[in-house]
């Protein structure tokens, strides 16, 4: 038996396949959902045994997706029980942390990874408790990845420390499905279109797995559109229709034509089509130079036809849609286009739908975007035409008004579909559009390809599914970049196609790879070390001008002002960490002066417990913007007037003394080295610590992708506390000190800090997107930033200019560091 540390041992020992029945691992009863007057679901009974393979199938909007929901705690249902070897328990008090408790783990078609940590940080974030901060704990989870990834997927080559946003998708799909079957304890596992981006081989090994773990008493549900694997791997199949069960029963009483119909699909599709004679006019794009070099002569794509485009993963296929998309800015090969074209993602949460917007106007943006931009938008308009291109695959104009993200993931394809079609572009280009989609939803869109082409359009298609490519006209097949076969007519075959894909060498993929990355390495380097240099640069240009900076006493007099900034900047960068912006940063740390010189100067009981409250009020933010889902930008705002005005209610004019206490902590001497320096390294010390901690992967999990943390069981409203927790102790640091360096306070002494922290921690290579954090680099970035004005004042520059230098770096900074930047779209 494999190592991974799979199914609980004991637990899959008791329902060894010796024995005479295997136990209720769950049941569902009477599952009924309704979403006004659709019914998702309706009395669906659904029973899990130890050891149960369960095949479940049905079309887009079946109800597939609600069901587990339910079934995974995502979601109550309107009516129905569910029970745990026999057990009932009411939904109440069922939720995903519940059902995670009770071994059940979900692997989500949407991929529920973190893009921005690594792949044994993505283990931790499913089994937390091995953790518990002790030391080494990164290499626990390392080692766990490691052996889970081997005994799922062998030879499977991912690093466990790499980062997860570098991977394949066919990568993290593994990453996902692995992380899920490592956990200890799981006894239901739910794969919803767990081959959708794996090749032949790695769903071989991932069949072979779910056999194994099965005879040992894991249970599984296995959600998939590609029916053959369906009959393949399940005991027993499920089919649902309209939310109903259809059919249910041992998978050696179906067949694929059997499922097909109980689905509502033909089982007699039509792939192919004739492509008229056209001529030179017909030209649409034209693949030249080294993309085509292998075949030795031009590649033309015309009216008319649909052209595929094969290869192992990887080898540039994707890169040559997105290139004549764009093709002004591919660099390595000669790609002209000559009309308009639309795009088709594969990817339809990040490159595909707008989630906020309804069904109709994600259809709708694909006309209006080529409209004239003083033009008149029309809703009937859209609509009429939205219809007809809905109407042509099936897809109901009754959920125009609805948000996008309540349809199935294959009505949401449908939905780009018809964005393209009524785009009208004579070029469309497809990027493994029936990804994830049910055999009804492919039959349309091959028959709508067919009538799309015959009408003269051209398609540029690619597909993770070869079977597929036997309904196109030709085939490109690309191997390290390049296209080395072309096969057209009665050529195109699957064993060709898979023989031209490993025909070629990968080497020169690999060594164009090596060549961008030593060509960009550096940059990005260069880039990520640019807060140093600018501090390095900074003060080397003072010291120059004026060797006393040199000394302690001159770096003490010249960096402990910018001790306030690093604490605020601190601050800020755990709010931009979680995808937010305070706008309110630099007013607390004004308030907390104002608190330290009044009230705890005075009555220092008093002023303790006001200072106390205002970081609790604080931390309250965070819990205020997740509860009532209002953007943190408001909120902050807002809470930056109320800091103002108790600030000037306490004091209405500068004034104050700092306690001394306080300005002895912020002025001791170890003589040689200076205080100033000691306290800016002791603040990003203090800030690398908490994000290297578990603590830190967590909060940087919710900037990236807090959707998956909430799959996982992470509560939202308690890290959103936490975070604002800790800016504001940050925050609150940054008033004290303002007090101690000051000896007094003023309510305004903070203010421009908020836009320099933001500065600051972009500078250091934070990202605003959130969930990419740089402790040093944004402690460096406020130092640099607060530095500018005594540079200025060196060289005899009116600080009149200071904004202006400061806001020119940070313009510098960002243009280098989007010209280092990967760029995954070109080929």
């Amino acid at each position: 038996m494999s190592q991974l540390a799979v199914a609980d041992q004991d637990s899959a020992a008791a329902a060894a396949p010796g024995a005479a029945a295997r136990p209720s691992v769950v049941a569902l009863s009477g599952i009924t959902k309704s979403f006004g007057p659709t019914l998702a679901n309706a009395g669906i009974e659904l029973s899990v045994g130890a050891g149960d393979v369960i095949g479940l199938v049905g079309g887009n909007g079946a109800g597939k997706s609600t069901l587990m929901r339910i079934l995974c705690g995502a979601m109550w249902p309107t009516l129905g029980v569910i029970s745990f070897a026999g057990e009932e328990v009411p939904f109440s008090a069922y939720d995903t942390g519940e059902a995670q408790r009770r071994g059940i783990r979900m692997v989500h078609q949407e991929l529920s990874l973190c893009a921005n940590l690594s792949v044994a940080e993505n283990f931790f974030l499913e089994t937390p408790g091995d953790a518990a901060s002790r030391p080494g704990w990164r290499a626990l989870y390392r080692t766990r990845a490691r052996a889970a990834l081997d005994a799922v997927f062998p030879g499977n080559g991912i690093d466990a420390d790499a980062g997860v946003g570098h991977l394949t998708i066919a990568e993290r799909q593994m990453v996902e499905i692995v992380r899920a079957a490592a956990t200890p304890g799981v006894k239901l596992i739910v794969l919803d279109e767990p081959t959708s981006s794996l090749d032949l081989d790695r769903s071989k090994q991932l069949r072979a797995f779910i056999r194994d773990r099965a005879k040992a008493g894991l249970a599984f549900i296995f959600i998939s559109h590609k029916l053959q694997e369906i009959i393949d791997i399940a005991t027993e199949v499920v089919v649902l229709r309209n939310g109903r069960t259809a059919w249910q029963g041992h998978a050696a009483d179906a067949s694929i034509g059997r499922l097909v119909q109980l689905m509502g699909g033909d089982t007699n599709p039509v792939h192919q089509h004739t492509v008229s004679i056209t001529s030179s006019q017909d030209v649409l794009v034209r693949l030249s130079g080294p993309l085509t070099a292998d075949l030795g002569h031009d590649v033309d794509i015309v009216r008319g036809e649909i052209v595929g485009l094969a290869g192992l993963e990887g080898s540039g296929q994707k890169e040559l849609l997105h290139a004549i998309f764009n093709p002004g800015r591919t660099r390595h090969a000669a790609i002209a286009r000559h009309a308009d074209a639309g795009f088709i993602a594969g990817d339809r949460q990040k490159e595909g739908v707008f989630p906020l917007w309804s069904v109709l106007a994600n259809i709708g943006i694909g006309a209006i975007a080529r409209r004239p931009a003083l033009s008149v938008v029309s809703d009937r308009a859209n609509r009429d035409t939205a219809s007809k291109a809905a109407g042509r695959l099936r897809l109901d104009d009754g959920r125009f008004r609805s948000n996008i993200s309540e349809l199935s993931g294959g009505n949401q394809q449908k939905a780009l579909v018809a964005r393209a079609l009524v785009a009208d572009t004579p070029i469309i280009l497809l990027d493994d559009p029936t990804r994830g989609v049910d055999i009804a939803t492919k039959q349309d869109f091959y028959r709508l390809c067919n009538e799309v082409a015959r009408s003269g359009r051209a398609l540029v298609w690619h597909t993770t599914e070869d079977a597929e490519l036997l309904a196109c006209d030709r085939v490109l097949v690309f191997s390290g970049g390049r296209i080395v076969k072309e096969l057209a007519g009665d050529g195109i075959t699957e064993q060709a196609i898979v023989s031209a894909s490993f025909m070629h060498s990968t080497d020169r993929q690999a060594s164009k790879v090596q060549n961008q990355t030593a060509m960009t390495g550096f940059g990005r380097r260069l880039v990520n070390a640019a807060p140093f240099i600018g501090l390095a640069a900074v003060l080397a240009i003072m010291i120059a001008i004026n060797p006393a900076v040199a000394s302690s006493f001159g770096l003490d007099l010249l960096l402990m002002p910018a001790l306030s900034l690093v604490l605020v900047t601190a601050a800020q960068m755990f709010i931009v960490g979680g995808s937010e912006i305070d706008l309110g940063a630099g007013a607390f740390a004004g308030l907390v002066s104002v608190l330290s010189a009044t009230l705890l100067y005075d009555q220092p009981w008093l002023g303790a417990l006001a200072l106390a409250a205002a970081v609790a009020a604080y931390a309250g933010l965070g819990g205020l913007i997740q509860a009532r889902k209002i953007p943190a930008i408001v909120v902050t705002l807002g809470a930056s007037f109320i800091w103002v005005g108790i600030g000037y209610a306490l004091q209405p004019t500068p004034g104050g003394a700092s306690p001394e206490w306080l300005s002895a902590l912020f002025n001791w001497s170890l003589g040689a080295v200076p205080t100033s320096i000691i306290l800016i390294a002791a603040v990003a010390l203090i800030v690398l610590v908490i994000d290297r901690l578990p603590l830190g992967v967590v909060l940087r999990g919710f900037g990236n992708n807090p959707a998956a943390m909430i799959r996982s069981g992470w509560s939202p409203t308690r890290y959103a506390l936490v975070r604002y927790l800790i800016a504001g102790l940050f925050a609150g640091a940054a008033g004290l000190s303002l007090t101690a360096i000051n000896t007094a306070s003023d309510i305004n002494s903070g203010n421009s800090y908020t836009l320099l922290s933001v500065a600051a921690v972009v500078m250091g290579g934070c990202s605003l997107l959130g969930g990419i954090i740089s402790p040093v680099g944004a402690v460096a970035g406020a130092v640099t930033l607060s530095l500018i004005g005594a540079l200025l004042g060196t060289l005899s520059v009116s600080s009149d200019y200071n904004a202006a230098t400061q806001g020119l770096i940070l313009i510098a900074l960002l243009t280098l560091r989007s010209l280092t930047a990967d760029r995954r779209s070109e080929p």
